[in-house]
């Protein structure tokens, strides 16, 4: 002991000490090493699909590239789609559940990305399912190619009749750069923008900080970000993803909600590119986009309000759809600080 009563240690007891702290050290290093790292992150949002998941788990299962680790995020799920997940998590140790309340489909992917670890990430559909070499053969091109992004064919599928359509890319297929590649992204000529049938490099994602925004249509204003900050990008004509055209899907039940949220897309990808100093190489390509989506969503609003058998506000919400998108494309638009625009004149729902 010293004058104020601690314990002094012995040189045999700095040494005891010392060691052990090497022990730890070496213990924690091997633990790193033989920590098991996957090559792809496969991330499944769930929510209330017990129909169609367990089609969607199996072709999981079958696929013929085994180096991935699924993550699982239930969505909040009230049908019998949890019992499913645990069937197919207790047999499979690569499979990780994630139990959320809901908070959609953004959200979802969001949670899925944070615990991800793998070199790339997937992202599947929970009503849609996967031709066994999906993953090898993205995997395999990605390595080959030294590429961020891959991108490939796919089939709309109806259950209903139980027929497949291929849906081709029409971009020749080959090797681009990420500029190349957002050009064509952004008009939406043969790349699409959905997220489910490409392999990311997920460094895409933790290094740029980019998460899925909290909207409908989603994949429309974030895979611009990702394409931006790829290096490479590769188009395959392999036609490895199905997906599956439900009745009750975000397509088939178009709101008021998500309407606006298509229009917000727009606004999106505009602030995007103005802060990055790229919009005049896009806005051609910007303004062609623009007027397709017119279409689509006046086809929508349409659908809407046939729905609901009231046309009273069909043509207000017809003039503010086209002055919201002549807004975010025009040369007087100044992007302000909110990365996600709302559209200055919002469609209103047939009941209001």
């Amino acid at each position: 002991m010293d004058a104020c009563g601690f314990y002094k240690p012995t040189r045999v007891g700095w040494y005891v000490f010392l060691r052990f702290c090497s022990f730890v050290s070496e213990v924690r290093i091997v633990m790193e090493e033989t920590k098991e790292n996957r090559a792809i992150s496969l991330i499944i949002p769930v929510y209330n699909v017990e129909k169609y998941l367990r089609r969607t788990l199996v072709s999981v299962e079958n696929q013929t590239f085994k180096d991935i680790e699924v993550i699982i995020v239930n969505d909040g799920s009230t049908d019998g789609s949890s019992k499913i997940i645990g069937e197919f998590a207790e047999k499979n140790s690569n499979f990780i559940v994630l139990n959320q309340k809901n908070k959609g489909l953004s959200q979802a992917r969001n949670a899925g990305l944070k615990v991800s670890s793998g070199d790339y990430v997937a992202f599947l559909d929970s009503d849609d399912f996967l031709e066994p070499d999906y993953l090898k053969k993205l995997y395999s091109t990605a390595l080959k190619n030294s590429a961020d992004i891959v991108c490939c064919n796919f089939y709309f599928y109806y259950p209903r009749v139980k027929m497949r359509i291929f849906c081709p890319l029409t971009t020749i297929p080959g090797v681009y750069s990420g500029e190349h590649a957002l050009k064509k992204i952004i008009s939406c000529i043969g790349t699409f923008t959905f997220a489910w049938n490409k392999l990311f490099k997920r460094e895409l994602f933790t290094k740029y900080k980019i998460e899925f925004y909290d909207m409908y249509f989603e994949d429309i204003a974030t895979s611009p970000q990702l394409f931006f900050y790829a290096k490479r990008v590769v188009f395959v004509t392999d036609v490895l993803y199905n997906y599956v055209m439900r009745n009750n899907s975000i397509l088939h039940t178009m709101n008021a909600k998500k309407i606006n949220d298509f229009v917000k897309t727009i606004g999106v990808v505009r602030n995007f590119c103005e802060k990055k100093g790229i919009y005049k190489k896009c806005r051609r390509r910007m303004r062609a986009h623009s007027k397709r989506i017119s279409f689509l969503i006046l086809y929508d609003l349409f659908m809407m309000h046939f729905k609901s058998a009231n046309f009273d506000k069909f043509l207000y919400n017809a003039r503010a759809i086209s002055k919201s998108i002549k807004h975010f494309v025009s040369d007087d638009y100044k992007p302000g600080d909110e990365n996600c625009p709302d559209p200055i004149f919002p469609v209103k729902s047939p009941e209001e």
